[in-house]
């Protein structure tokens, strides 16, 4: 560690209330974690997780450059990522913890209910996010993605077991409920783009009551102004919201701002996912489970890096993670504080349906 980073990271540390008299920096072979304990510890899953994410310091600076605003958005990132105090346990009746999601599960205590549906944005191959709407949580859902090839993607295809009864134990696509698939994206609004159709929310919400849907969006970068649209009108009628958020990703919806001003197209994005995060509750993210494989001693060995557009001020990248929201309207507040159920599953189907 040069003497220059090394004092810079002793400042940060004492700003942050860590260094002599407090928790301290422990090195663990090409990097240092901060003396801070996952809440999950013993036994952490390999998925999303509720808590304070416990984050490393790279040993030594390992990029090419050091930009300070990509360092200070990337702390405003990890911010807004950090799981709500409100959003505990006891406010949500117990959490359900599966791949990229953390379920807040007060948003599900109603289901089965008449109008409730999953909106899956993304599917790949397989979707184990509509399917867990499907055969955990009983509704139905609708499937999205105009760029996978349906041949490869049985629920794409609609060849998928469909409204099939109990799943429970199957490791194959299945859907207990009905669902619906469509060769379409999301996008910022209805149309042909790069001779690909797209929808917006804003259209597949329209109609629908307060609290009626769960969302899921991987979108690779087209979420921005899908988001910004929510955030001034739809916002209400969303009762959890997981999400693989894309941070300088130029998507072909979000193009002309990158062609304009990056660094302002940038800034745009962190502006819009602060304010979703004052409008939902973050649940849980999987920030610190990315960041047990962030080794840059070895991948910047030979020679530095190239510095990521955002990450924290201990080199941690943080332009692409997965974060689930619940709107604040469901927690349990006031009400009896025995938990609901708490489902942890981070690994295949059967632990999850």
């Amino acid at each position: 560690m040069s003497g220059l980073y090394s004092s810079l990271l002793s400042l940060l540390l004492c700003a942050l209330g860590w260094g002599a008299g407090g928790a301290h920096v422990r090195r663990e072979g090409p990097v240092q974690w901060v003396q801070c304990k996952a809440l999950c510890e013993p036994h952490c899953p390999q998925s999303s997780r509720t808590g304070r994410p416990c984050l490393p310091l790279a040993a030594s600076w390992p990029y090419k450059t050091q930009r300070t605003w990509s360092a200070d958005l990337g702390e405003r990132i990890l911010r807004s990522a950090t799981p709500s105090p409100r959003a505990n346990e006891d406010a949500c009746g117990g959490f359900k913890l599966f791949g990229d999601s953390a379920w807040c599960l007060a948003a599900f205590a109603d289901a089965p209910q008449k109008g409730l549906e999953g909106l899956s944005f993304g599917i790949e191959e397989r979707d184990l996010w509509s399917e867990t709407m499907s055969n955990f949580f009983h509704m139905p859902t609708k499937l999205y993605d105009c760029f996978q090839d349906p041949k490869k993607s049985p629920p794409l295809s609609m060849t998928a077991p469909n409204a099939a009864g109990p799943c429970r134990g199957k490791q194959s696509h299945c859907y207990e409920t009905p669902y619906q698939a469509f060769r379409t994206c999301l996008g910022p609004e209805s149309g042909v783009l790069e001779g690909r159709n797209y929808t917006s929310l804003a259209e597949l919400l329209q109609g629908r009551a307060p609290l009626s849907t769960h969302v899921k969006m991987d979108v690779e970068g087209s979420e921005w102004s899908v988001l910004e649209a929510l955030l001034a009108a739809d916002l209400a009628k969303i009762r959890s919201l997981d999400m693989e958020v894309h941070f300088g990703f130029a998507a072909a919806s979000e193009a002309q701002r990158w062609q304009k001003n990056p660094e302002e197209a940038l800034r745009r994005e962190v502006d819009i996912f602060e304010k979703l995060a004052s409008r939902f509750l973050v649940v849980g993210s999987n920030v610190e489970t990315n960041a047990q494989g962030w080794d840059p001693a070895s991948s910047c060995s030979t020679a530095l890096c190239e510095e990521p557009l955002v990450h924290t001020r201990g080199g941690f990248p943080v332009n692409q993670f997965a974060v689930s929201f619940v709107n604040p309207a469901l927690l349990r507040t006031g009400r009896p504080n025995a938990p609901l159920a708490l489902e942890v599953a981070a690994h295949g189907m059967e632990g999850a349906i």
